[in-house]
């Protein structure tokens, strides 16, 4: 029962890793990388864990779905590492560094600050309250910004720290990758022998 489950999940964690990896090593145009986060990080890793439930589980006795959480949980997991170890690629393939002044703060929720090179060009998307565009930070400020020139990857202010290594970036995704699989099948199977223990009474 568990080899019967095991092709659906491994399609569920191909298009979450992929989509979410791809999206800034691409880049996928902002319009589908944007939806990409909430598809990836939140609407399929649901139903992959409420398909199973739905499914296979008795309307009376579906108090079950919790085996599904698990899977759920490593899904979104999986989806925001996966985007981490992409932007990652991106930047050691497109990453610029240069001098970039602030030219207007955008203050909301989040702020946002336009950023322009020396050269008069403006480094889009716009720098990010979490990347740099901190509360200090006023029009006419000069920052060591690294930016990618395809917009796939938003910009950030250098910190100067070492990266962590490729491998160490790999083994999460891959770890989650694993969880992701397991959880759901064993949880599938668990489910589907409630469905006959409960079709034969």
């Amino acid at each position: 029962m568990f080899l019967r489950w095991l092709p659906f999940f491994l399609v569920w964690v191909a298009v979450i890793a992929g989509l979410m990896w791809s999206a800034p090593v691409v880049p996928l145009p902002s319009f589908i990388s944007g939806p990409s986060w909430v598809l990836c990080a939140f609407l399929m890793p649901l139903a992959a864990f409420l398909v199973p439930a739905c499914w296979r589980i008795p309307r009376n006795e579906r108090k079950l779905t919790w085996l599904a959480v698990p899977t759920f949980l490593a899904g979104v997991a999986l989806a925001l590492m996966a985007g981490a170890v992409g932007a990652d690629l991106a930047w050691d393939e497109r990453g610029r560094s240069t001098q970039a002044e602030v030219v207007a703060v955008d203050k909301g929720k989040t702020d946002r600050c336009t950023l322009r090179k020396a050269d008069g060009e403006e480094i889009s998307p716009d720098l990010r309250e979490g990347n740099g565009c901190d509360g200090g930070v006023r029009p006419g400020d000069v920052l060591s910004v690294r930016y990618d020139p395809e917009g796939g990857v938003d910009p950030t202010v250098e910190s100067g720290k070492p990266g962590k290594s490729r491998w160490g970036l790999m083994a999460g995704p891959a770890g989650l990758a694993v969880a992701f699989v397991v959880f759901g099948a064993s949880g599938a199977v668990r489910m589907d022998r409630r469905r006959r223990q409960h079709d034969r009474t």
